[in-house]
């Protein structure tokens, strides 16, 4: 439909169009939500749209959940049922991935480094913060759990912080602390609340209610930076200091997941993780990062325009409190 004397559609003539096959059903409402990113929605599919065009996300699949880690596989609360359905053809998405959703940003400059193309070399190491975002779908997996994140072990020196920014998400995390003390616990976020993890922990991630879109940064310390993270454990390796491929080399995946029993979530495992482990926890009482965004100001802004002088209070809280054994010095929360 042109109009004429124009070289495109009219917008009011579109608008018209539009609003009449909607009226007659034949065109239903988009449904998409706001991320608190300017110009990205995720729609009901959980597709991330950046200013109506959709990004290229890597999906990850129950297939991929089953295939990873290996010879040290990823712990399933029925792994038996899972491959049994998936044989069945049962393949479902658990989430897309976009992986430095925002430009490297130089920790000490308010400088950040686009990619110069899509095969490009981003920067990366210590000085960096890098930003990714992750959207989880909703659903439940043969054995009853949410759908979820493969999990990884972090770096030693590694910090990440989290920001929930669309529906509900829970993540279990467990490792030591300076000191040495094993610790296990679970914190459940919903939209705008943010979490930190641990030095060389391992998480994942399980969606509650979806689609959860969680905006995260991270940035490489060293590892001796923040003070003595333990090893990774069962002889894990670091493979380097702070790139994406040293980010997700796994050492043994922790044999403890998360499932629905009823209305909340239950933990089951090994009996040895379990005995190493306990049962998980709740979240940490120590909250250092409460109150550290401005009113309306979401994780992502400050990735993009915080001054270098906030981002490295950050990074000297969390050294700070992983020195005053963050996070079991002032205990969790019940379970």
């Amino acid at each position: 439909m042109m109009t004429r004397g124009t070289a495109g559609p009219s917008s009011s003539a579109r608008d018209m169009v539009l609003a009449h096959l909607r009226q007659r059903g034949t065109l239903p409402d988009p449904v998409s939500l706001p991320v608190g990113i300017p110009g990205v929605t995720v729609r009901q599919d959980g597709r991330l749209a950046v200013d109506g065009y959709l990004a290229a996300a890597e999906p990850r699949r129950l297939s991929d959940l089953l295939r990873a880690g290996g010879h040290n596989p990823v712990y399933l609360a029925d792994r038996a049922a899972a491959a049994a359905s998936r044989r069945h053809g049962y393949d479902p998405l658990l989430y897309w991935a976009v992986r430095h959703f925002l430009p490297p940003r130089q920790l000490d400059t308010e400088r950040c480094v686009p990619a110069g193309g899509p095969d490009g070399n981003l920067p990366h190491g210590p000085g960096y913060l890098l930003g990714d975002l992750v959207v989880y779908q909703p659903g439940v997996l043969p054995g009853g759990e949410p759908y979820r994140s493969t999990g990884h072990w972090n770096l030693p020196g590694q910090l990440e912080v989290f920001q929930t920014l669309t529906g509900r998400v829970a993540m279990l995390v467990a490792g030591h602390t300076v000191g040495g003390k094993p610790f296990v616990y679970q914190q459940v976020c919903g939209p705008g609340e943010m979490m930190a993890v641990p030095f060389g922990i391992w998480h994942t991630s399980y969606a509650l209610d979806g689609p959860a879109a969680v905006f995260n940064v991270t940035t490489d310390l060293g590892t001796g930076e923040a003070g003595r993270p333990a090893a990774l454990p069962h002889g894990g390796q670091s493979h380097g200091t702070g790139t994406r491929d040293g980010k997700y080399r796994r050492a043994e995946p922790l044999a403890i997941t998360a499932r629905w029993h009823g209305a909340r979530l239950e933990h089951v495992g090994s009996p040895a993780a379990l005995r190493a482990w306990g049962q998980p926890a709740g979240a940490p009482r120590t909250d250092w990062l409460a109150g550290w965004l401005a009113c309306g100001e979401s994780l992502a802004d400050l990735h993009l325009y915080g001054a270098p002088t906030r981002l490295t209070a950050l990074v000297q809280a969390a050294r700070e409190a992983y020195h005053q054994d963050w996070p079991v010095n002032e205990g969790f929360h019940p379970a």
